[in-house]
């Protein structure tokens, strides 16, 4: 039995807008660090190298919950779980 059919494909398309975006920021945050001359205002470079591993995170999520939402419910719900408490822990992780 399929669940979430219908938001498969909208997981799916979110997931490679999300991906292509993160693939993005990580090029910038790496070609920042390697021209001589950084071409990035210092504000945005630290803006967006502290939301690179959520980004990462969360697009992977996204991607697995495309995965996942074309399978049974057993293999949904406790994707869903470990989803949340990974981020639970990154987050009790980065903050303290």
């Amino acid at each position: 039995m399929i669940i979430l059919k219908s938001f498969s494909k909208f997981f799916s398309v979110l997931g490679s807008i999300m991906a292509f975006l993160t693939i993005i920021m990580i090029g910038l945050i790496y070609l920042n660090q390697v021209v001589p001359v950084a071409f990035l205002p210092e504000d945005f470079y630290n803006t967006i190298v502290s939301i690179k591993d959520y980004a990462v995170i969360i697009t992977l999520t996204v991607c697995a919950m495309a995965f996942a939402s074309r399978r049974s419910i057993i293999i949904f719900i406790p994707f869903c779980i470990l989803a949340i408490c990974a981020l639970a822990c990154y987050s009790i992780i980065v903050f303290g």
